[in-house]
């Protein structure tokens, strides 16, 4: 998922009181802690929160938002009105965002980052759980809401840690970029938040951009090194040219590393771009049967909702005549999001979960037929490779879901028979919706069989 423009940032100094409101314990007489985060009731918070959350006419209490996190995502509300001050509210039975609440272990792969045992039910030890923070290495922990531009109603949640030990590093505060971190260390137990907007606008640089900048900078021979650059580092790199980003990005996608603070496009860069774009122009699109290249396409936030609308109407449709490079890399978005979320995000062969190692797979290709691109039964969520090699056909899928190795594809590759042989006779994971779709696994058999 590409990396979207910071429009503001609130963060929560994790104090008792921000331990009671998200723990989400059973506390004296069967009761359960606040169902919300107070907010500031200075009038230079409530502009900022106008301008976030504009109220409509009707809802002059609340505003409705969604809390997201990788994986996750909680319905709640903005509430402007209340008995003492505004906040932020989430379901009482669902208790508050994952990601601000507690895990025994938690890692980079869970939603938790504060260390501590959720759900006990005793007051006193519930309260431990806050005291012994430090003991257990996590330093001083910050609730941040991330809320980016032209995405209204959304704010995705994240935890960090200040001064933790190594055990925690993945969560340190010092991997967020600056402003965030000073942000965070502004608050205090007393002074429990602080917020800020940011102008970021355009289109994040990619490290293979930022790459590619470079070499361009230092070539003596732009137009040759322009020409050098493979079809998926091209396109970011024209898209990015057209819009190039400056300011703070947001991947909601990872979970601590997901910020990336871009500076302005250098001068010379800048005055190059039209030229350097017309050379890009020469190069072909990145294959669009490529679902791993797809997922790094760059898309528009806009159209990812409307086609996600569309899959849930199940119109699975995406026509070559309205399709560009972007409409691929937003069509695979939305059609990852329902594939990945369908199969748990976990290889329906290996049964790895990291995401970054995860794809959303069609069965029949892109190019094959306009009228299913989005369906999530023509899509299996799958590991880098078992991708690869599904998309080769060395592996394939038969109609009682079982696997088969293909060792005349394979070849004399001992070492890819090894890593694949696991998996021959055993059969697909399945989820229990959206199974794939039979005649989709007899059209790749017969479209594999065919290139034979």
């Amino acid at each position: 998922m590409a990396a979207l423009p910071v429009e503001a940032v609130l963060v929560v100094f994790y104090g008792p009181e921000a331990h009671h409101v998200t723990y989400g314990r059973q506390v004296r007489g069967g009761g359960y802690t606040k169902d919300y985060i107070q907010l500031s009731r200075m009038p230079a918070f409530i502009d900022w929160a106008e301008r976030l959350f504009p109220r409509p006419p009707g809802a002059e209490v609340s505003v409705p938002l969604t809390y997201e996190w990788p994986g996750g995502s909680r319905r709640g509300d903005f509430v402007y009105k209340s008995a003492d001050r505004p906040h932020l509210k989430w379901d009482t039975r669902d208790g508050a965002p994952l990601a601000w609440r507690m895990a025994q272990s938690p890692t980079e792969s869970t939603a938790e980052t504060i260390p501590g045992t959720p759900g006990l039910e005793e007051f006193e030890a519930a309260e431990g759980e806050y005291r012994t923070l430090a003991a257990k290495g996590a330093g001083q922990p910050y609730l941040v809401a991330v809320k980016l531009r032209d995405q209204p109603g959304t704010l995705h949640v994240r935890a960090y840690l200040d001064g933790a030990s190594s055990d925690f590093g993945f969560a340190e505060l010092d991997r967020v970029p600056t402003p965030i971190a000073d942000l965070a260390r502004q608050t205090t137990q007393r002074r429990a938040l602080a917020w800020q907007l940011f102008d970021s606008r355009g289109v994040a640089p990619t490290s293979s951009t930022e790459n590619a900048i470079a070499a361009l900078l230092q070539s003596a021979d732009v137009s040759a090194t322009a020409r050098q650059l493979n079809s998926v580092d091209s396109t970011q790199l024209s898209d990015y040219l057209r819009d190039p980003g400056h300011g703070l990005f947001f991947d909601p996608s990872k979970n601590h590393d997901a910020w990336t603070l871009a500076p302005a496009l250098a001068d010379e860069l800048l005055a190059a771009a039209p030229a350097i774009l017309d050379l890009l122009a020469g190069h072909p699109p990145v294959g669009t049967d490529d679902d791993i290249a797809a997922e790094y396409l760059a898309t528009d936030s806009t159209e990812v909702e409307e086609l996600r609308g569309q899959i849930e109407s199940k119109d699975y449709s995406v026509l070559d005549a309205t399709a560009s490079v972007k409409t691929r890399g937003s069509a695979q978005r939305a059609f990852a999001d329902a594939v990945k979320a369908n199969y748990g995000y976990r290889c329906a062969v290996t049964g790895i979960t990291t995401r970054r190692f995860l794809v959303a797979s069609h069965i029949v290709p892109w190019s094959e037929d306009q009228s299913i691109r989005l369906d999530p039964s023509n899509g299996i969520c799958l590991s880098l490779m078992v991708d690869r090699a599904f998309e080769a056909g060395y592996l394939r899928i038969e109609d009682d879901f079982s696997l088969r190795v293909d060792r005349e594809r394979v070849g004399g590759d001992a070492a890819l028979l090894d890593s694949l042989l696991p998996y021959d006779g055993h059969a697909l994971s399945l989820p229990s919706i959206e199974q794939p779709n039979l005649d989709y696994l007899r059209r790749r058999r017969e479209l594999v069989d065919g290139e034979r």
